[in-house]
């Protein structure tokens, strides 16, 4: 028997790149009411009466340039149809505060006196919501100032009637960039 053995030497090296880590962006917006105040809570209006007030949003996420801000109803209930009288103006500037509008100047008009009904039917989520704001920084902010007044109309039969658990909701969204084709 013949044994052929052979040796055979090669040089060989690595290298790595260790230590990697993903962590996702986050989107959030706050408003100065500190989550548990009503923006209003307004009993005994007569026809012709209207109340406004302010609230800020603040965009504070880690997501540097999220989509515009939008404003929709979150609902309401309705003890008959006293939403159809409430008329309701939204304007978006700056700046003012929680239930403090001395110095708020208007940007845009968001809402221009329809009811309340109207309001509830046509922004009902982020597609149809109402609003120009798309914050470009963060934090940065925008007041929202609220009239509401009840139309000098108002039937007799309205008396006595109201509406409660009247939500707005602001929603953004974070912008994705897609790429097609190369060449």
């Amino acid at each position: 028997f013949l044994v052929v053995t052979g040796s055979r030497a090669a040089f060989t090296d690595t290298t790595d790149n260790t230590g990697n880590a993903f962590a996702a962006g986050t989107l959030e917006l706050v408003d100065d009411d500190g989550g548990a105040t009503a923006l209003f809570s307004v009993a005994n209006m007569v026809p012709g009466d209207s109340v406004t007030d302010c609230i800020e949003v603040t965009y504070q996420g880690t997501i540097a340039d999220p989509a515009a801000v939008k404003l929709y109803s979150g609902g309401y209930t309705d003890s008959g149809d006293f939403a159809d009288y409430l008329n309701v103006t939204i304007e978006e500037g700056s700046p003012g505060t929680f239930q403090n509008c001395s110095t708020f100047s208007a940007d845009d008009t968001i809402e221009t006196g329809g009811t309340l009904t109207a309001f509830d039917a046509a922004h009902t989520n982020y597609a149809n919501g109402a609003g120009v704001w798309d914050p470009a920084a963060t934090p940065e902010s925008k007041t929202y100032r609220f009239t509401v007044e009840l139309d000098a109309a108002t039937p007799n039969a309205e008396q006595g009637q109201s509406v409660t658990a009247l939500a707005f909701t602001w929603e953004s969204y974070n912008r994705m960039l897609w790429m097609s084709g190369f060449g």
